[in-house]
């Protein structure tokens, strides 16, 4: 899972730090893809690839060691962990779910 992946990176940062090699996070939001355009739901600060591209290009730059692209979409995260759980499920309830394979 995403968050699984970011408490991995998160943990490998602290490890490698100071042996040369860097860990950078980078959590990006929805990217106009042919696989996004399928989607059936709303994507909020949907970006272009070539978009996220430039924006993961200057956080790298930047030194930053975590990212939210584009940052937007790290409020909403960060709004969205602090609801209480019958909010949070609430309003999902009422969100479009994306189709699954059995």
């Amino acid at each position: 899972s995403k968050a699984a992946a970011i408490r991995y990176l998160e943990s490998l940062r602290v490890e490698l730090r100071g042996t040369g090699v860097r860990v950078a996070t980078v959590c990006p939001g929805y990217i106009a893809t042919p696989m996004t355009a399928r989607n059936p739901y709303p994507m909020p600060f949907i970006i272009t690839a070539d978009d996220f591209a430039r924006r993961f290009a200057r956080a790298l730059d930047a030194g930053r060691d975590y990212a939210v692209i584009p940052w937007q979409m790290g409020i909403v995260a960060k709004l969205l962990a602090i609801l209480p759980n019958a909010a949070f499920d609430a309003a999902f309830a009422r969100a479009g779910r994306k189709p699954r394979k059995a």
